[in-house]
């Protein structure tokens, strides 16, 4: 089959002129249906008069249509006051913008360079006209008007949320250099926003400076020039200023770029302080972010703070080598970590050309902010802040309550690995890390060694009552018999006084005798010299047997339980079962005063009371089920 039938059977037959005149017919209705639809905002004589122009503009000579060609601006007709002169070529004004018959040579020179500026936005090849990007036009006019000065009379207002010099009027331009003229000098005078935008852009594209470093210090210095009257600026020049530094190496004259931009808040100092290992002075910290009240505890006062303070530091220090030997980095469960911040783009709302810079680069800004390479583009990683509450708390509770074992303080608590759970739960490292054995007792033996080495110690107990029953020690006395027949004649006779009807009143002679013979019975003066009786010796009492039962409990908490009767321990037992008033009433015993003989126990050997309320209180529950078990109650 030829070429030619082949075509013949595609078109349907049909000859060249045939198609000409389908195509010619599908464009007309094309054509009249798009003005129709742009047209509708307009009068009807209107409406026909743009009709006709498309026909006439888009129709070729010989009747048919051809592609539409936008001549270039220099051809276009334009309003006779913008029409170019010999003496003002390219002269234009702002739309709707009245350009004076009468002017100054300043002002003539002026809006000569502005008409030239405008006109580089533009970019013609006789055929088409295009326009550049935003921000390789502010280079491109940035660069042309980076040497202009100007003395404008006036002061015109702008409230552009984007400044660029398109965007302004001839006179918003001519009030700008002429701010930017003081800016220059050294003399920042209070203006609109807009303009103090647009000299930024100017120095992040390093127009109007020789160097990259050059206009970062040109930047610090605007900042703090105008900082009494554009407090904006402090929102959004750090990160413009770490932006332009990390796209542009001048490390050279600025070292450090955190040091100029000020303080980068509490949480960056005490991340740094962490990760290098330093861990004292940190209660404050610990406690505002713990989810343990240490700060509502009866322990903590102005004398224990050093003392909490100095073992929290330990803690730290041998929680920070047990989890890096198990690969797990202590800051993030102090502090948090770094994150990708995906909102970030450079010079956010600034007009800045990268191609401009010297390149990205990475870069560590601060412990919470570096610049780095994700999948192959510029990233910001910044610091979520996010400390963990429940690990904080464990370890705060965990300090105090060694602490509490190690002065002998009235109260004991226990810290509850629950609290870590919490906040470990489907982190199996973590998990695996703190319900290791060594881990529960890494805390209590730091704290431990920390008194050891500051020589803290709890302070002698007085003696108790139970210390009193077991000295092996009868004193002897020695009682003279004379005395006490004479003791017991006066006594006769005195009471064959007292039963008669009226009892005279003694003598003061006698009064005298009686004074000097109570007095020569003193028994502390009798006893002084007694010497001790061995356990041979006829009077020795030997003290009560303790109970061995409780030998596995601490020695006060030994002494506490062999304090208490039967009744107290089963007292004790029927508490923790909440059936302790139903044991009293059926046993004929008074709740409080049961309560009352357990807690006078308590104070004299654990020097606190261990019930509250009729029930047991939780700091000693655990120490009261041992006893319990072990009394086999």
């Amino acid at each position: 089959m030829s070429d030619e039938f082949k075509k013949f059977i595609d078109t349907g037959g049909k000859t060249l002129d045939e198609i000409r005149k389908a195509i010619e017919k599908m464009l007309n209705n094309t054509v009249d249906s798009v003005v129709d639809e742009a047209a509708k905002l307009v009068p009807g004589d209107i409406r026909d008069r743009i009709k006709q122009a498309v026909k006439d503009t888009r129709k070729s000579p010989d009747g048919y249509y051809k592609s539409e060609k936008i001549p270039p601006r220099n051809s276009l007709p334009s309003h006779p006051q913008n029409r170019p002169t010999s003496r003002e070529p390219i002269r234009a004004a702002y739309p709707r913008e009245h350009i004076p018959e009468h002017m100054s040579p300043q002002d003539e020179l002026m809006l000569d360079k502005i008409g030239e500026m405008r006109s580089l936005e533009e970019i013609s090849d006789n055929r088409y006209i295009t326009r550049r990007c935003a921000e390789v036009t502010l280079v491109k006019q940035g660069l042309f008007m980076a040497d202009v000065e100007d003395d404008f009379n006036r002061r015109v207002f702008c409230a552009l949320q984007q400044p660029v010099y398109m965007s302004m009027s001839n006179s918003q331009l001519r009030t700008y250099f002429t701010w930017r003229t003081d800016v220059r000098r050294g003399k920042y005078l209070e203006i609109d926003k807009p303009y103090i935008l647009l000299y930024c852009y100017e120095l992040l594209n390093k127009i109007g400076v020789s160097s990259a470093a050059e206009a970062f210090g040109k930047l610090l210095e605007l900042w703090e020039g105008c900082r009494p009257f554009a407090g904006y600026l402090d929102e959004i020049m750090p990160r413009w200023l770490k932006d332009f530094y990390v796209y542009n190496d001048i490390t050279s004259l600025y070292p450090d770029v955190a040091q100029y931009l000020g303080a980068s808040g509490s949480s960056s100092r005490y991340v740094d302080e962490f990760e290098n290992g330093n861990y004292s002075g940190k209660l404050d910290y610990l406690a505002e972010y713990s989810a343990y009240n240490i700060k509502g505890s009866i322990f903590l006062s102005d004398k224990t703070r050093p003392l909490i303070d100095g073992a929290c530091g330990a803690a730290l220090k041998a929680l920070s080598e047990y989890f890096t030997e198990r690969g797990i980095d202590m800051v993030e469960l102090l502090c948090g970590k770094v994150r990708k911040d995906y909102s970030w783009v450079p010079f956010r709302s600034a007009v800045v050309d990268l191609e401009r810079t010297d390149g990205f680069r990475q870069l560590r800004i601060s412990a919470v902010e570096r610049y780095c390479i994700k999948r192959g583009e510029p990233s910001l990683e910044v610091f979520d802040f996010s400390p963990s509450r429940g690990f904080i708390g464990y370890l705060l509770k965990s300090v105090e309550a060694e602490l509490r074992r190690r002065t002998k303080f009235k109260r004991y608590i226990i810290p509850n690995i629950a609290m870590l759970e919490n906040d470990f739960r489907n982190r199996e490292k973590l998990m695996s890390a703190v319900t290791d054995e060594q881990f529960e007792k890494l805390i209590p033996s730091a704290v431990t060694e920390y008194c050891r080495q500051q020589g803290i110690s709890a302070p002698e107990k007085p003696k108790r009552r139970v210390e009193e029953r077991s000295e092996y020690v009868c004193e002897k006395v020695e009682i003279d018999i004379s005395k006490l027949g004479l003791i017991r004649e006066q006594s006769d006779e005195l009471a064959k006084k007292l039963i008669v009807e009226e009892i005279a009143a003694p003598r003061e002679d006698e009064i005298e005798e009686m004074s000097m013979m109570i007095a020569d019975d003193d028994f502390s003066d009798r006893v002084a010299d007694c010497a001790e009786l061995s356990p041979e010796e006829p009077g020795f009492i030997a003290p009560a047997e303790r109970n061995t039962v409780f030998s596995e409990l601490p020695a006060e908490w030994q002494d506490f339980a062999n304090d208490l009767t039967p009744t107290h321990l089963a007292v004790l037992k029927c508490m923790q079962n909440g059936s302790a008033a139903e044991y009293c009433r059926q046993n004929g015993i008074m709740p409080e005063t049961v309560c009352e003989e357990i807690n006078t126990a308590a104070l004299d050997t654990i020097l606190d009371v261990v019930i509250d309320g009729g029930g047991i209180l939780p700091d000693y529950a655990a120490e009261i089920e041992k006893i319990i078990e072990a009394a086999g109650i």
